[in-house]
């Protein structure tokens, strides 16, 4: 049985920035650039590259984990997966290197048009980071930066020399209500994901926005929730930009 992990509290904190579409620094003691933030696997490439790079003042200690990526009843679930190996799983990088990460696919490509992933990159504390700095009392906290990056395995295209188009999803939403107040549900009916920012209303010049920047990822055939800010005027038309690119709109779903 696959074992299925949940990541709670500081860690999804981490999600959240590691999702925008910019090389992420976060600071910890030590800071680390991560490109790209959402690597792909072509059809006929055996494997995709991921650089770590190491911009701080003092050595860091990181380790690679991939996991398998699913969405069920509205949240992002993380299993045991043996279809992609990351490589080295544990490094070191001096301040000012870069490390490449090789993320193998070590069986064919995927039957369906994509398969997701996550790469998990966990900062390991070391003991000089733990050590209590001097001039001080009491012990010194070790802050312990947890980072995750959608990754996805494309299907061949049938021609070697074309990249694989990633198929469009097809979204649509509506609202509802649970013990915890109003949310909004946004299913993907179609066989490619979904990255959704920038998320709003809109009815006559009038935007009333969910957030801004990253609203979050609906794989294919999954539904996801979120909850409705205070106030949202839920009239008017959905738009998100999509997968990076144009403005969409999101059709309305029978409530």
């Amino acid at each position: 049985m696959r074992t299925v992990f949940r990541f709670l509290g500081l860690a999804m904190l981490c999600f959240l920035a590691i999702l925008l579409p910019l090389p992420v620094a976060a600071q910890s003691p030590g800071s680390l650039l991560i490109w790209p933030i959402s690597p792909v696997i072509e059809g006929d490439a055996p494997a995709a590259a991921l650089w770590l790079e190491n911009p701080g003042k003092a050595p860091i200690t990181l380790q690679i984990r991939i996991f398998a990526w699913t969405q069920q009843n509205g949240e992002d679930l993380y299993g045991e997966q043996k279809d992609i190996l990351g490589t080295p799983p544990i490094l070191s990088i001096e301040p000012g290197q870069r490390q490449l990460i090789r993320l193998t696919r070590l069986v064919p490509p995927p039957g369906v048009p994509e398969k997701p992933y996550r790469v998990i990159v966990d900062q390991i504390p070391t003991a000089d980071a733990a050590a209590t700095p001097s001039g001080t009392q009491g012990a010194a906290v070790t802050f312990r930066m947890r980072y995750s990056l959608p990754l996805f395995s494309l299907a061949k295209t049938g021609d070697g020399n074309k990249k694989a188009v990633p198929p469009p999803p097809q979204l649509g939403w509506k609202t509802g209500s649970d013990g915890q107040g109003r949310y909004i549900e946004i299913r993907n009916s179609g066989t490619g994901h979904a990255r959704l920012s920038d998320v709003a209303f809109s009815r006559t010049g009038k935007r009333s926005g969910l957030g801004e920047g990253l609203f979050g990822y609906v794989l294919p055939g999954a539904t996801m929730r979120w909850p409705l800010p205070e106030g949202t005027d839920v009239q008017g038309v959905l738009t998100a930009t999509l997968n990076g690119r144009a403005l969409a709109h999101i059709e309305h779903l029978p409530e």
